[in-house]
């Protein structure tokens, strides 16, 4: 099932959902570009609605030669028709309506979806075609404004920039749907409160605006690879997305930092690593297990590629770090054959510029590979957030991995099966319980 709910069983309805996937956001952007960021409501609606008319009318009359051009005509018609119908935005629709979409050579578009014959007698008006990059870019840094919270900045990145639904954001980041729905529903009255302007940020303020949508890019990319619900061990449409959103960042002239393209890097090493990811079981593979011939070749050189040109500049973000040392990974034979020593420095570094448990455990187990597993017990036992590490589950994993390496077999079971009361995620349990299996039940000796 695809993000607007289309099964892809039907060629036409997989048509159209392939068309809403690659394009919503660039329907969004030409649409805010013409009504302004205020009306987003209303040009969502319009959109989903657009969708919704396809669905009746491409079965019966075919997919359109410009599927998007399609949409974002209809789109814009619907979006009139609301327009005159609301008597606060009554005086502006002849001035839009005179800058009417103009996607076919030679017939317009009217706002059933039908097509009806071109005015004669009046000068053609200036077409609006499929928003430009620059639009999509204007749009994603609307969604992630400075005046927002990160929490809604991630939402309304998600609904509006990609075209998530409130229940697949819920889902997706473990809330309920009101919650996210109110979010939302604040953001775009935060944004309107702000009369918030749809551009690119100028190059003073581009550093700054451009931080948080960096974050927001790797944040729903960590949550398709990694879900935190664990109702499946990788959201492929999570994934997807995300790297779209890195790419559009790191392609466009104007957006194309240093760190837009070690993020790039980031993306493309760890979704470089999916095909081998999933065992046949559904159960996720751990990096130590994973068939490294499975590994997407396209994408780590195109990771190499966007972390040459992150070396560029003097600036070193966390995502040069975390790209520095997926690519150690990437370019290893074997687990073993890993440049540790080169992973554990960059975990050094990357522990004073963006500490986090994760960053502290995965620094542990780096350090037990160069220097051994009691090292690396001392690293995990000197992580200052005790309450913290008693409950986080990948902490207590790698003390039972550590801990089994030293033949500590009842030390591991018990770490196996604390970071298994600890675990919610039904993919990452499965790994847990494969790893106690493999240690034998050893209750009489424990």
């Amino acid at each position: 099932m695809s993000r607007c709910g289309l099964s892809s069983a039907d060629p036409v309805r997989a048509a159209l959902g392939a068309t809403f996937h690659a394009e919503h956001g660039r329907l969004i952007a030409a649409l805010v570009q013409r009504f302004g960021a205020a009306q987003l409501d209303l040009i969502e609606n319009a959109v989903q609605a657009a969708m919704l008319r396809a669905l009746e009318r491409w079965p019966r009359d075919g997919v359109p030669a410009s599927p998007t051009g399609w949409l974002l005509r209809v789109a814009h018609n619907l979006a009139i028709d609301s327009v005159r119908r609301d008597h606060r935005l009554a005086a502006r629709a002849p001035l839009l309506a005179d800058h009417d979409a103009d996607v076919l050579p030679d017939a317009a578009l009217d706002s059933t979806g039908g097509v009806a014959p071109r005015p004669t007698g009046k000068a053609v008006p200036t077409p609006l075609r499929a928003s430009p990059v620059d639009d999509e870019l204007a749009l994603m840094f609307l969604c992630c404004h400075p005046s927002l919270t990160r929490s809604a900045q991630l939402a309304l990145t998600l609904k509006v920039a990609c075209g998530f639904t409130a229940p697949q954001i819920a889902l997706a980041f473990l809330s309920d749907e009101r919650t996210i729905a109110q979010r939302l529903v604040r953001a775009k009255q935060r944004l309107r409160a702000a009369a918030v302007v749809f551009e690119l940020p100028g190059p003073d303020e581009l550093p700054a605006r451009q931080d948080p949508l960096l974050d927001v890019i790797y944040l729903v990319f960590n949550e398709g690879h990694s879900p935190s619900d664990g109702a499946a061990a990788i959201k492929d449409e999570l994934c997807d997305e995300a790297l779209r959103l890195a790419r559009l960042l790191a392609g466009a002239p104007r957006t194309a930092t240093p760190a837009a393209d070690a993020l790039a890097a980031l993306v493309c090493f760890q979704a470089a690593r999916t095909p081998a990811r999933v065992a046949d079981d559904g159960s996720l593979l751990l990096l130590a297990e994973q068939d490294r011939t499975r590994w997407d070749p396209g994408l780590l050189a195109e990771g190499f590629a966007h972390l040459d040109r992150a070396a560029r500049g003097a600036v070193l973000t966390r995502f040069h770090l975390e790209a520095g040392i997926a690519a150690c990974h990437a370019a290893a034979a074997s687990y073993q054959a890993t440049d540790w020593p080169q992973i554990a420095a960059l975990y050094d570094v990357l522990r004073d510029q963006a500490p986090s448990p994760i960053v502290e455990v995965n620094r542990a187990v780096a350090i037990a590979m160069v220097a051994g597993a009691v090292a690396g017990l001392d690293e995990l036992d000197a992580i200052p957030e005790r309450d913290l590490v008693a409950r986080y589950p990948y902490a207590l994993a790698a003390y039972a991995e550590l801990h089994a390496s030293l033949g500590n077999l009842a030390e591991a079971r018990d770490y196996l099966r604390r970071a298994l009361d600890h675990q919610p995620a039904a993919a990452q349990r499965r790994v847990l319980e494969r790893k106690l299996a493999a240690l034998g039940d050893g209750r009489a000796s424990d």
